[in-house]
């Protein structure tokens, strides 16, 4: 029996939130906690050399904000896909963001961070 694998991918705005986080640079240490994560948790990682450069319109004010982004993907089987977006919650926090872009190999999530969107 094959087991069917599905590419997520999120991304992760390369400043901390001014909102919510300083709106610096995320030091070195965060970035190579994050991938020691992926690799320890799901097995493997990649990401996109380059940056993504995006807009979107804030949630809590209504402005668009302009970042660059790093491109992560893991192929996941589909019962591993609630742990990475349970685990991009956490990272939510950790890296300053109110919201994390998730595709989750079927369709566009965004993954809100639950301190500062408490359920």
């Amino acid at each position: 029996m094959t087991v069917a694998f599905y590419e997520c991918r999120f991304l992760v705005p390369i400043h901390e939130d001014a909102d919510i986080g300083s709106g610096d640079l995320h030091p070195g240490a965060r970035w190579a906690k994050l991938k020691r994560d992926l690799l320890v948790k799901f097995g493997a990682w990649t990401r996109n050399p380059g940056f993504l450069e995006g807009v979107y319109t804030d949630p809590d004010t209504g402005l668009p904000v302009a970042d660059k982004s790093r491109e992560y993907r893991i192929a996941l089987s589909e019962e591993k896909i609630p742990e990475l977006r349970e685990y991009l919650k956490n990272m939510a926090v950790e890296f300053h963001q109110k919201i994390i872009y998730f595709f989750n190999g079927k369709e566009v999530e965004f993954i809100e961070n639950p301190e500062r969107y408490p359920k």
